[in-house]
């Protein structure tokens, strides 16, 4: 198993349309999860575009199947910070060993990016999901 971070980025530019290079990302969460070594990337992105739209109560009856607390898990801190649905145009970074692979979601399956130019936001933090429940918006 290897442990592999993937971040979420929401496109502020293109909601629905294909991600152009120089869109604004805005990174939403991220979540540290162990795969099997020489699990491709986009299997990863297809995980968490499951996730992040799939509703809830179809997740909880599965909490106890493997890995399906996290899954559950992950999937309530993203929608008790009322993220939005993973959409067309929007990318995920799955970083495994130090290498990082941008992946932008497409109407069907993913496509391979470049490192995007221009990307805010910050990683799931205690102090981000503090700063959101007093109000403070996005993190």
């Amino acid at each position: 198993m290897a442990l592999h971070v993937i971040a979420v980025y929401h496109n502020r530019e293109s909601r629905f349309f294909p991600y152009e290079d120089g869109h604004q990302l805005t990174q939403v969460i991220s979540h540290w999860r162990h795969h099997p070594i020489g699990t491709d990337p986009a299997d990863i992105a297809a995980w968490a575009f499951e996730v992040f739209n799939t509703d809830l109560d179809w997740l909880e009856p599965h909490r106890s199947t493997p890995e399906g607390e996290a899954d559950f898990l992950i999937a309530c801190a993203y929608r008790l910070m009322r993220r939005r649905s993973l959409s067309t145009g929007d990318v995920v970074a799955v970083t495994t060993d130090g290498s990082t692979t941008w992946l932008a979601c497409e109407f069907i399956g993913w496509r391979h990016i470049a490192i995007p130019p221009a990307v805010t936001g910050e990683p799931l933090t205690a102090d981000a999901v503090y700063r959101h429940v007093r109000g403070g918006g996005d993190a």
